[in-house]
């Protein structure tokens, strides 16, 4: 060293020895391991991944989650298995499968439920179960939402750009007439019955516009089988017909994923809207299912979990969403503005009222 270098300021205390370094012992490497998975998003149990592997069989769990949300489910229980979370030295292994709410509602009711755990719709589907005869022990009474999505009005960007032209703004009321600005709108809503979409759609009709009608009779015998076959009809339908649907914000985002040369454009009603939600429910009786499917909900509250149902469309419980990504896709980055909560006795009302 030359005499006018200044010495690096490092004191032998602070000097890292071979054998001193904390990456040369195996408990500190395992903490270190674990103390980054649970910042990725793999939280406390990714400690016992690492550091102690499952000695005994698998334990395989079911989770019936509603379809549209299956598939990042999936993804998130493919990334909870490789993390090896263990009850009674089992690794737990969670297999997701899309079941409609109102079927698997009527399963658990009838006591024909195979899942372990439940992720319907809405808590709506909780309140039908439980008043079909489910045990009230298995539906939690302030359930969990895990993500949310606006139920909303879409069409195609053609026809959306002419009802703009035309000074039609987006609104409920729409539902009830086949006319608007001139033109005529194909007007298709699944059954309230079955579909939590629906549902809402006739709270919100009976809150902004009035629920009874000429109309519903029309609504009823155009009404799809189910969200995919509702959204294909916007391309199918005659040339000179606008479809108007009702939907889900993250539907939308789904569809235009696989329809990009003809994307579908959100209509949020100028009045207000409701949230399906998807809540989480421990169905499962026997005590070391019952432990997995909540060592499995306690990982769905990461930070990952919510990056994951980002990607695949959906909003955080209270509305909100990254800024970037709505734009990307179209989307309000704002939480969409509520209507009033329902009565027990709306819901209620709004279930029944195509019977």
């Amino acid at each position: 060293m030359r005499s006018d270098e200044v010495p690096p300021a490092v004191s032998p205390a602070a000097s890292p020895s071979p054998k001193a370094a904390p990456w040369r012992r195996p408990r500190a490497l395992a903490a270190l391991i674990a103390v980054l998975l649970a910042v990725i998003g793999g939280g406390a149990w990714a400690y016992v991944t690492l550091t102690e592997p499952c000695p005994g069989p698998p334990l395989p769990v079911t989770v019936a989650a509603q379809p549209e949300i299956a598939p990042a489910l999936r993804d998130i229980a493919d990334r909870f298995g490789t993390q090896h979370h263990r009850v009674a030295d089992r690794c737990v292994e969670v297999q997701i499968v899309a079941e409609g709410s109102a079927k698997v509602a009527a399963d658990l009711a009838a006591g024909r439920a195979s899942a372990d755990g439940w992720v319907p719709e809405s808590a709506i589907w909780f309140t039908v179960a439980r008043r079909a005869g489910a045990a009230e022990s298995l539906l939690p009474q302030v359930p969990t939402a895990l993500a949310g999505s606006p139920v909303v009005l879409a069409t195609t960007r053609p026809a959306g750009r002419e009802l703009q032209a035309a000074g039609v703004r987006p609104s409920w009321r729409l539902l009830r007439s086949p006319l608007a600005g001139g033109m005529t709108l194909a007007r298709r809503m699944l059954d309230p019955s079955a579909n939590t979409s629906g549902t809402f759609a006739m709270i919100a009709l009976e809150q902004v516009a009035g629920a009874r009608g000429e109309f519903l009779d029309e609504l009823k015998r155009t009404a799809p089988k189910d969200m995919e076959a509702m959204l294909e009809e916007l391309t199918s339908l005659e040339r000179f017909d606008r479809p108007l649907v009702v939907t889900t914000e993250q539907a939308v985002v789904a569809y235009n994923e696989t329809h990009r040369p003809n994307p579908a454009v959100v209509l949020t009603p100028r009045e207000g809207t409701l949230m399906v939600d998807y809540p989480m429910a421990v169905i499962a009786q026997e005590p070391q299912r019952r432990e997995a499917v909540e060592a499995f909900a306690s990982a769905l509250r990461s930070r990952a979990t919510r990056d994951t149902l980002q990607r695949y469309g959906f909003r955080a419980p209270d509305g909100t969403i990254n800024g970037g990504y709505a734009r990307r896709h179209g989307l309000d980055p704002d939480p969409p503005r509520p209507l009033r909560l329902p009565t027990q006795r709306q819901i209620d009302r709004a279930l029944r009222s195509w019977k």
